[in-house]
């Protein structure tokens, strides 16, 4: 089955929430900011989609939301948005955990690349991934980032300073890695 994303609407609230709530903890577990309990009501996520709406019409944030049919399945985020010199951003992304190995995430990471490469000309993006979460570090080398360094201690997460996998994917590395994999299938 393949899934799609979106920009959120103000009527996804709902899913959202649900989503949230359904995976506080692992969501949580690889966090390092925690939200606050606001966050976690319907007035708190119709909050985030509106600032999120407008961080996207300011080039500040791009969230989509990522859809299996109807079915809000998790959120991939393109933040720390650099542009002049730079036109570079950062990658993060969540998937309920009910769907995690069924690959709808890389999926996801293909299509948000698409779109922040070819609509909003990017050149570079890069991902920070724990050490200790390998399917995480899969799915970026699968949509073709690679790792660049480690990160000794960089993020405090639950009070315990951890080190990061810094990964990153160039524009044409991606249009390379894309032309890669469309030749394995329609040969």
């Amino acid at each position: 089955m393949k899934v799609n994303i979106r920009f959120y609407e103000i009527t996804d609230a709902h899913m959202k929430l649900q989503l949230e709530l359904n995976n506080k903890e692992h969501f949580e577990r690889w966090s390092p900011i925690k939200p606050s309990e606001a966050f976690y009501t319907l007035d708190g996520q119709t909050n985030w989609i509106e600032k999120s709406i407008e961080k996207a019409k300011n080039d500040e944030r791009y969230d989509f939301g990522i859809f299996l049919e109807a079915e809000l399945i998790g959120a991939i985020n393109f933040f720390f948005v650099e542009r002049g010199p730079k036109q570079t951003c950062m990658v993060g992304y969540q998937l309920d955990s009910k769907h995690n190995g069924k690959g709808y995430m890389q999926q996801a990471l293909t299509e948000g690349l698409k779109i922040i490469f070819t609509e909003m000309n990017f050149h570079r993006v890069i991902a920070g991934v724990s050490p200790q979460n390998p399917g995480s570090i899969r799915v970026l080398e699968k949509a073709g980032f690679v790792k660049e360094g480690l990160e000794r201690k960089s993020l405090l997460i639950d009070g315990e300073w951890r080190d990061h996998i810094l990964m990153a994917i160039l524009e044409e590395d991606f249009t390379q890695h894309l032309q890669r994999v469309s030749k394995l299938f329609f040969q």
